[in-house]
């Protein structure tokens, strides 16, 4: 019964990530016209979102979601024997995913899930679910963002472009909130490692290299090395 209980769970929570994916687009064609209309409320333009430049790009069926995210659900319950873990540590593999997988389609990264993201590192240090307390989940989170933000200005700065956009930063944030302060040279390393090969494995690939996908890939890596610790 719980481990139907948790992949339901997981179901539901499949389909509002479906929802938020495959709507991302048409929010952010509407935030932007909505900007614009307040900036410039004496010349509105036509809402004309088939002629943007960013367009919404196919993203798998809803009962795909369902499965997977209940199949998610079912195995960290099965694992953990504790239905609240397993809730934390699937919406933490959730969310990565999805900001990883927006990253990858559009090259954009919102800055509201991975607050989201910082929210529940934040909370799995309160209740002990992560290996940080909340001071040390705290402060790992704002050194990882104060890092990714030095890192950006400084490039931006050296090379008069930017190395990754500004929502790796946020990610940043977020990231920092489930990893060790002392485990960032090493997360670091794995991410630009990874980006490494795949552009040299694929050298035909846009000029832009996505790099959330790999951050996202390196927590996955550096957690459960710590983990097996």
């Amino acid at each position: 019964m719980m481990l139907f209980s948790a992949f339901l769970l997981g179901g539901i929570v499949g389909i509002l990530l479906w929802l938020y994916v495959a709507n991302f687009i048409e929010r952010l064609q509407r935030d932007i016209y909505h900007t614009y209309l307040e900036l410039f409320p004496q010349c509105p333009p036509l809402f004309r979102p088939h002629l943007a430049a960013i367009q919404r790009k196919k993203c798998g069926h809803i009962l795909r979601y369902f499965f997977c995210c209940g199949m998610v659900f079912a195995a960290l319950i099965n694992l953990t024997d504790n239905p609240f873990l397993a809730l934390w540590l699937g919406s933490s593999v959730i969310l990565l995913w999805a900001i990883a997988y927006l990253d990858w389609q559009y090259q954009l990264i919102s800055p509201t899930p991975c607050l989201w993201l910082t929210t529940l590192g934040l909370m799995g240090a309160t209740q002990s679910f992560s290996f940080l307390t909340l001071e040390e989940s705290l402060q790992s989170a704002v050194v990882f963002f104060l890092v990714f933000y030095g890192i950006y200005w400084g490039a931006k700065w050296l090379y008069k472009k930017e190395a990754f956009g500004q929502g790796d930063y946020w990610l940043a944030l977020g990231i920092g909130s489930y990893l060790p302060l002392e485990h960032l040279p090493y997360f670091l390393l794995i991410a630009c490692l990874l980006g490494i090969v795949f552009a040299l494995i694929c050298q035909k690939r846009n000029t832009f290299l996505p790099f959330a996908p790999f951050l996202c890939v390196s927590t996955f890596v550096v957690w459960l090395f710590n983990y097996s610790l």
